[in-house]
């Protein structure tokens, strides 16, 4: 019987599940360039730069600078989101307990997602302007359409021709809005972009960068009135999720008492940042008001 209620389960939330991913956490799915995985390591190819020569008409040897192509690993690691669900409860909880649960476990593991990514941000900032990534501000200023463009004109001026993204808080978005040339922009995402619905609903393109509103949470802070917040061009970070289990297992424990379900789902994912010279961050004031811009 036990089994037979896993399984009504698993079938009956389907449908619901569903909807769920399209609404919780994934914000950042395809923003960084994918790699190619091996064993319990993924590779993401650097691209170098080479240059014609000119020929003399000499029988000589061909002039080599070297490698056009390298590549960047990271060792994967591994997640799991986990929670008990009481048989009694099974045999009572209607639809809506049912999708309850389900998002529980199914948001933690896309929050996660976003959060490795976010965190090879930080970490390759972290490495200071050494490794290429500079910061615009000190934490004192409010975000202004003028450190954005400036961020956006530094990754171009180093030649990139990619996808340009930047996770940004929702207040800094609010304030972003009172500046006309950020308000009168696009509103959604590349039209053929592999992005969710959820990513699309929270993406704005202004200048050629997609702009995403993330929840308060995925930023940190230094000192308590500021926040850290980032742009990258796209084959600038690499980050990749060979498995990513979002529907949750349900199996009935029976060595406890009452014999609960586990109800579990996880995934195993890696990020790296690959060229400092496509990643900016922020570090700009944590405002708790709005002011009009010009």
């Amino acid at each position: 019987m036990s089994q037979n209620i896993a399984a009504w389960f698993t079938e009956k939330i389907k449908d619901k599940v569903t909807v769920l991913y399209q609404a919780m956490g994934g914000y950042l799915d395809s923003t960084m360039m994918s790699g190619d995985t091996q064993a319990n390591t993924v590779k993401f190819p650097i691209i170098g730069r080479t240059e014609v020569y000119k020929l003399t008409g000499a029988i000589e040897r061909v002039p080599v600078g070297g490698p056009g192509l390298t590549t960047a690993q990271v060792t994967l690691e591994d997640f799991e989101a986990s929670d008990f669900w009481r048989t009694q409860d099974a045999y009572k909880s209607g639809p809506n307990e049912q999708a309850a649960l389900a998002s529980i476990i199914v948001a933690a593991v896309r929050r996660k997602r976003d959060k490795i990514k976010l965190d090879a941000l930080a970490a390759f900032a972290a490495l200071g302007p050494g490794n290429g990534v500079t910061t615009i501000g000190d934490g004192t200023a409010r975000i202004d359409i003028l450190h954005t463009e400036q961020a956006r004109a530094e990754i171009a001026a180093a030649g990139g021709d990619d996808e340009i993204y930047a996770g940004f808080p929702a207040l800094w978005m609010s304030q972003l809005c009172m500046y006309k040339e950020f308000a009168n922009a696009q509103w959604v995402g590349l039209e053929n972009a592999p992005f969710s619905q959820a990513q699309r609903l929270k993406t704005k393109t202004v200048r050629g960068v997609h702009y995403i509103e993330l929840p308060d949470e995925y930023f940190s802070t230094v000192g308590g009135t500021d926040w850290y917040a980032y742009m990258w061009a796209k084959n600038s970070m690499g980050a990749e999720t060979p498995w990513n289990q979002e529907a949750p297992s349900i199996t009935p424990q029976p060595l406890m008492q009452g014999t609960p379900y586990l109800v579990k789902n996880g995934l195993g994912g890696a990020a790296i940042g690959i060229q400092g010279a496509g990643v900016k961050r922020f570090q700009m004031l944590k405002n708790t008001t709005l002011v009009r811009g010009p």
